[in-house]
């Protein structure tokens, strides 16, 4: 069997191809032209390049594929149009390639964000990406990651983190009663791995988080203990939260919106994991 991993030279997408190679899979990875991280890659992986924003460019990397699994998207930008064009429009294209190259699975790695009430630019173009693999015809599986822990990825954590650790003293929207699953990435890779290659996952969509609800309160106790720091968190309301400069900061300033980085204190992320442990064999373990 031979897999496409498009955004494969990423955290997550360097440690899919480990465990993929691990599974007896023979693994092609998609990236970016002049991507300095393909650089990175086992020596088994063979390497195509292209943007999936150019149909063109990705087509000759997926002839002789069984199996793709979709993890290229952007998760930060100020810019609302770059998710519509990067995670919907790239998804399109992706789906198309599949089409026109005859593969006929599709694994794709979606986000719990599409979950939420109110649903930001970058939970928006996810959602529309799950409905052009539903509508697509081929046999897909979805999957959607709670926040991720460890590894070198988790870019929404590692922001976090270095917020509560910056200064001894920080605010903390709604007071952090928002409750998450997170996930540790070696947990998530796994479950990735079993979603694309079980033919009885096809047609499913599975949540992928830890086995430990927290509060990002919690949360930020546990990166302070396991820093030996003992900084303090002054809650914060949210009518005030929402007019702060403070949202962006801690989201990496210009990266992010004020929205979007509210989104993730303003919202629970804690869904039901049995379905990916009853037909995955998903097991997962604390992230903290």
């Amino acid at each position: 069997m031979k897999a496409l991993i498009t955004g494969g030279a990423g955290v997550v997408g360097r440690a899919l191809c480990r465990e993929l190679l691990g599974r007896g899979v023979e693994v092609r990875v998609l990236t970016l032209p002049g991507d300095p991280l393909a650089k990175t890659l086992p020596p088994e992986v063979e390497v195509f390049y292209g943007d999936v924003t150019d149909r063109g460019s990705l087509e000759p990397a997926f002839a002789g594929v069984d199996t793709v699994f979709h993890l290229a998207a952007i998760l930060l930008s100020t810019v609302p149009d770059a998710f519509a064009k990067i995670n919907a429009g790239g998804t399109r294209n992706v789906v198309e390639c599949c089409e026109a190259a005859g593969v006929r699975r599709l694994l794709y790695v979606s986000s719990i964000s599409v979950t939420y009430p109110v649903l930001t630019p970058y939970g928006q173009s996810k959602l529309a990406g799950e409905s052009l693999v539903k509508q697509s015809g081929l046999d897909w599986t979805i999957v959607r990651p709670t926040l991720v822990i460890g590894d070198g990825g988790g870019i929404e954590f590692n922001m976090f983190a270095r917020y509560v650790t910056r200064f001894p003293v920080y605010l903390m929207p709604g007071g952090g009663q928002s409750k998450k699953r997170p996930v540790r990435s070696v947990d998530l890779v796994k479950g990735i791995a079993a979603a694309g290659l079980a033919d009885s996952a096809v047609g499913r969509t599975y949540a992928l988080a830890g086995p430990e609800v927290m509060t990002m309160a919690e949360m930020a106790r546990r990166i302070l203990a396991s820093h030996g720091r003992r900084h303090l968190m002054l809650p914060l309301p949210w009518w005030l939260s929402k007019r702060l400069a403070v949202l962006k900061n801690w989201a990496g300033g210009n990266r992010v919106s004020a929205e979007q980085a509210l989104a993730g204190f303003l919202y629970d992320a804690v869904p039901d994991i049995d379905d990916a442990v009853r037909d995955l064999g998903y097991a997962p373990e604390n992230a903290l």
